[in-house]
């Protein structure tokens, strides 16, 4: 059976010559002509293989489809026309697999979508085996979260994570899952900031046919397909006030009453909640309510920032090779200080897509010091400004991070030695104090200002 490709591109000029040059490579292509259409697609029982879509469409953008997938697991590839590059970077912070500028090379796209499928073939084993995500890293502050988990999730009780986007917070929930006396039973995720507000009951606590317009037929709801099992709310802090009412009640009752229903439904469910931003500065602005926070804050945990944990660098991507499907490509050692410099404001996700572009790059089996810095440069591309911490979000920002994120870059020398300014300038030319601020020894310190001979 042929693979599918479904086209997302209100052109229909382009749409007619993707279909012909996908076909010449033997794959069935679907087509939609927007936004709206595409998530019908992608939220179909069987989905297509691969997507490619548009960032720039009349009813609804790229981004705002891969924002309201949900959990669909199809690749998406973007494809991005001049000058919308930034676009593309925040596209691939959303989970697009991949990006490519118009007009389309076929000689680049090939390959890319085998990659694409081979991820999925491997995602879909690793499925069919009953396993999940590892927790990779032998730091402090990773020994301490291993340690709760394997305390925490024998229990029933509600957990909320909080953590940057991208620490692996789903991760950190399927592992409690797994751990727990309901590893046999369902775990179920929801993405709040992918769901429109007006659906969340629908999608929380299900519907009966006919209960609103659209409401074709029953649909159970999350919690009645989470029973007996685990319901992960990730981004909880984009529930609505009135959904946050419903919420409580249920995990006070253990029951919900679906749209359109007279009686109520008993539920047996494990709350994993988790949130990139405060919840109590949510309480205090009367975004969220206080009564749903105390009863989620049973036992919070903080997953922590890959800045954090540097010294997990190591074996987190040959973690990650293994996982994109290159366990015959290696890390030169010499590749370290690129990997260890940088500030990773988009934390282990932004570190699968810099490995993901380098294992294409490598050709020698191995990842040396200059492809990676390449790579690195890349993920930096786009960051032309510093835009203020958004008010409740976990953590601080290091200097690194706040340097990369201000540099309009072209390469990674451009990031490093605008970073090495600032950071001797800050410690009035010292050079010992420089170094060790920049997790470098001494000496290589030196060799890099005399590289850079203006600095010295």
């Amino acid at each position: 059976m042929r693979e599918r490709i479904l086209v997302i591109d209100d052109d229909g000029a382009f749409r007619f010559a993707m279909r012909k040059a996908l076909s010449r490579l033997d794959y069935e292509v679907l087509e939609a002509e927007g936004g709206k259409e595409a998530l019908s697609c992608l939220r179909r029982d069987v989905p297509p293989d691969i997507a490619l879509l548009d960032l720039s469409m009349k009813d609804m953008n790229g981004l705002e489809v891969l924002k309201r997938r949900g959990a669909c697991p199809t690749p998406i590839i973007v494809l991005t026309g001049h000058g919308t590059v930034d676009a593309a970077v925040e596209a691939m912070r959303l989970g697009a697999f991949s990006f490519l500028e118009k007009p389309v090379d076929a000689a680049i796209l090939a390959p890319l979508l085998k990659r694409a499928l081979a991820e999925t073939a491997r995602t879909a084993s690793i499925g069919s085996e009953s396993t999940t995500p590892d927790l990779v890293g032998t730091s402090p502050s990773m020994t301490e979260l291993k340690a709760f988990i394997k305390r925490i999730a024998p229990t029933d009780e509600t957990v909320t994570i909080y953590g940057e986007t991208g620490t692996g917070k789903e991760v950190v929930a399927r592992q409690i899952h797994w751990q727990s006396e309901r590893r046999n039973k369902p775990f179920v995720a929801l993405n709040a900031a992918c769901v429109p507000r007006d659906l969340f009951e629908s999608e929380l606590f299900g519907h009966r046919k006919g209960a609103f317009t659209g409401a074709s037929a029953d649909h159970k709801g999350l919690f009645v397909e989470a029973d007996k099992g685990t319901l992960f709310i990730d981004e909880l802090a984009e529930l609505p006030l009135d959904s946050q009412a419903k919420l409580l009640r249920a995990l006070e009752t253990r029951c919900v009453r679906p749209l359109g229903a007279n009686k109520e439904v008993s539920v047996d469910v494990r709350i994993v909640a988790a949130t990139n931003r405060l919840l109590w500065r949510e309480v205090n602005e009367k975004r969220f309510r206080e009564d749903l926070y105390f009863r989620l804050q049973v036992f919070p945990v903080v997953v922590p920032p890959l800045r954090e944990r540097l010294s997990d660098l190591s074996d987190l991507c040959r973690h990650l090779l293994d996982r994109l499907g290159h366990p015959d490509i290696d890390l030169e050692p010499e590749a370290e200080p690129a990997l260890t410099s940088y500030g990773w404001p988009g934390n282990v996700r932004e570190l699968l897509n810099v490995l993901r572009r380098s294992a294409l790059f490598a050709d020698s089996g191995t990842v040396g010091h200059e492809l990676i810095r390449r790579m690195v440069a890349a993920s930096v591309f786009g960051r032309t400004g510093v835009p203020q911490q958004q008010k409740g979000r976990v953590g601080e920002r290091s200097l690194s991070d706040r340097a990369s994120e201000a540099i309009e870059a072209e390469s990674l020398a451009d990031v490093e030695r605008a970073h090495i300014e600032r950071t001797l300038q800050r410690f009035g030319g010292n050079i010992t104090r420089t170094a060790a601020a920049l997790k470098i020894d001494r000496r290589t310190l030196q060799r890099k200002l005399r590289d850079m001979g203006d600095l010295e």
